[in-house]
């Protein structure tokens, strides 16, 4: 057997190794929720402001694709959106693995077609974290003054550091590179500062409007509108933030339930507050895997075509190649 040949076999069985291991993660994740205590959403009233919850976590969820796209685009690989979006919502599927490792490996993977090396992905999927950080704390502050009280102003520090990273951006790039030398590798490029500064924009809308998700429920079991915007735009936000570093569970099962009902329970009945939690897992869950799946099925059709025709040489079918990020001055 040839060695082209049998490099090919090997991608292709860690492939399938890890498509199993995500679908036994997620198989695993959603027996262990109780969904039970979401009944209270189940109903004609609610439905409106459920499926509204649904649209707008879409939106939320395709800005923080852009953000990583930014990232990547920061290391000297543009990718085209189309392409982005199926390497990255197919790839957060890997989320719901315990480990944050899995989802790097399945960017990578994935990354690879489209002639980006795993150094340069795993580089940008460890940028994302201190990105989905900062912004998620900034945005935090909303609901600062009441999960916090006399201790919000420690929300001030994060601010302080996006604001030097917004003046700074060229940290980033330095913070790869230095991580990179001391894995005795090289990073073709260290960034331009202009895709640090929209990456962070990004996931500064992301944060914001991955929230109102969260309002919108809160709204279907008659949470006062005002004040149930702050707490649920901000604590959602805090949570994510908290959830990025616990990578042990996967995207913070239980704990980002829990955080939750603590802070719903500010605007609203605790028992209502815990159908609003349940019922915010259960639309990310569906929105997440809805995109995985269309975006997973356009990359097979995409590769089907490809097979039938000339075959691209700069890398796998199915995935558009990656064209030279534009440089700021």
């Amino acid at each position: 057997m040839s060695t082209g040949a049998a490099r090919s076999r090997w991608r292709t069985l860690t492939g399938w190794v890890l498509a199993g291991v995500i679908l036994a993660a997620l198989i695993w994740t959603m027996r262990g929720q109780d969904w039970s205590e979401a009944r209270p959403m189940v109903t004609s009233q609610a439905l409106p402001y459920v499926l509204a919850s649904c649209a707008v976590n879409v939106l939320a969820l395709f800005f923080a694709m852009l953000s990583w796209r930014s990232i990547m685009a920061d290391l000297g690989h543009l990718l085209p959106r189309r392409t982005a979006a199926q390497i990255y919502f197919v790839g957060m599927s890997a989320k719901y693995v315990p480990g944050a490792l899995w989802v790097a490996l399945t960017h990578a993977k994935l990354a690879r077609g489209a002639g980006v090396s795993g150094l340069v992905t795993v580089a940008v999927s460890l940028l994302n974290i201190p990105v989905v950080l900062l912004t998620g704390l900034v945005v935090g502050s909303l609901a600062a003054p009441m999960l916090l009280g006399n201790w919000s102003w420690l929300l001030l520090l994060p601010a302080g550091l996006l604001a030097l990273v917004l003046a700074k951006p060229d940290l980033t790039g330095r913070a790869a590179s230095a991580a990179a030398r001391l894995l005795r590798r090289e990073l073709t490029s260290t960034g331009s500062g202009t895709h640090t500064r929209a990456a962070l924009g990004w996931q500064l809308a992301c944060r914001l409007v991955s929230g109102l998700h969260l309002w919108l429920l809160t709204l279907a079991l008659g949470a006062p509108a005002g004040p149930a915007l702050l707490i649920s735009v901000g604590a959602f936000a805090l949570v994510t933030a908290v959830s990025a570093l616990i990578v042990v569970l996967p995207d913070g099962v239980l704990v980002r339930e829990l955080f939750l009902i603590g802070a719903l329970s500010q605007v609203m009945p605790l028992t209502a507050a815990g159908a609003v939690a349940v019922a915010s897992r259960a639309v990310c869950l569906l929105t997440d895997l809805s995109l995985s799946g269309i975006f997973a099925v356009a990359m097979a059709r995409g590769r089907l075509r490809s097979a039938g025709g000339p075959a691209n040489r700069r890398g796998q079918p199915g995935l558009r190649s990656v064209r030279p990020a534009a440089r700021a001055d």
